[in-house]
């Protein structure tokens, strides 16, 4: 029923828990496309042993150079053969296993959804992460919301959820290459294709050795006002092609 995108970019050293996590439960059934962003490391050769047991449905997808995780998510939407596809970032700090509770639901499955995990600490202490990367994350959605009018409580977080079939029509029209693109997905998935964006807590442990880097971050704003500028101009023309 699942196909699983896990976006790596020199991933080597961090991929044992994944990899474990992966053949530990083979007999979900699930598929796992690792998506190779150019890495300079031996990412590759670390995937490639895991796709050799044919026990697992492993796919390694390998980009020449280092794209952006937008453009490892946009290939891995691409690759998925299964109903629906989500995907989790490489280190572990959401588990891919806490899909399971939301494959059966009906408007998800119809591509009428999408699922987006949030970092919000419940009564159940859920959330591990560092006050400096949460308040930096709110400064972000604060920024986000100012400027789309998007209200997701956590744009960013790495565990979404969707129909394969509506993302692979959404990752069409998706533009950005960079960690921003989160953002266009969710607005793409409201605005163009009428789904319903639905938020729920998830477990998060924030781990170390970040890939988003303070430069990373500033390019991210910067991006966020290219995708509110292209769907701004993208729905004015489409008002002028229903306009008689």
């Amino acid at each position: 029923m699942l196909s699983v995108v896990i976006p790596c970019y020199n991933e080597a050293k961090r991929l044992g828990p994944m990899l474990d996590l992966v053949r530990a439960h083979a007999g979900l059934g699930w598929q796992w496309i690792f998506v190779d962003d150019g890495s300079r490391d031996a990412t590759a050769a670390v995937v490639e042993t895991l796709a050799a047991d044919p026990a697992l449905d492993v796919a390694l997808v390998r980009h020449p150079r280092n794209r952006g995780k937008g453009a490892a998510v946009r290939s891995g939407f691409l690759r998925a053969d299964r109903e629906l596809v989500g995907y989790v970032d490489a280190d572990l700090a959401a588990s891919p296993l806490e899909f399971q509770p939301f494959l059966d639901g009906e408007k998800l499955r119809a591509g009428r959804e999408l699922l987006l995990g949030i970092r919000l600490l419940t009564e159940e202490k859920r959330v591990e992460r560092t006050f400096f990367r949460h308040l930096i994350g709110r400064i972000y959605q604060t920024y986000v919301s100012n400027l789309t009018g998007l209200t997701v409580y956590d744009t960013q977080c790495g565990f979404k959820l969707l129909a394969t079939e509506r993302a692979r029509a959404i990752a069409e029209h998706l533009h950005c290459d960079g960690f921003a693109f989160d953002v266009e997905l969710i607005l793409l998935a409201r605005d163009r294709f009428g789904m319903a964006i639905r938020e729920e807590p998830i477990h998060w442990r924030e781990q170390g050795d970040s890939r988003v880097l303070p430069h990373h971050a500033a390019r991210m704003f910067w991006e966020i006002l290219r995708i509110h500028r292209r769907l701004k101009k993208r729905r004015a023309e489409e008002k002028n092609e229903e306009t008689p």
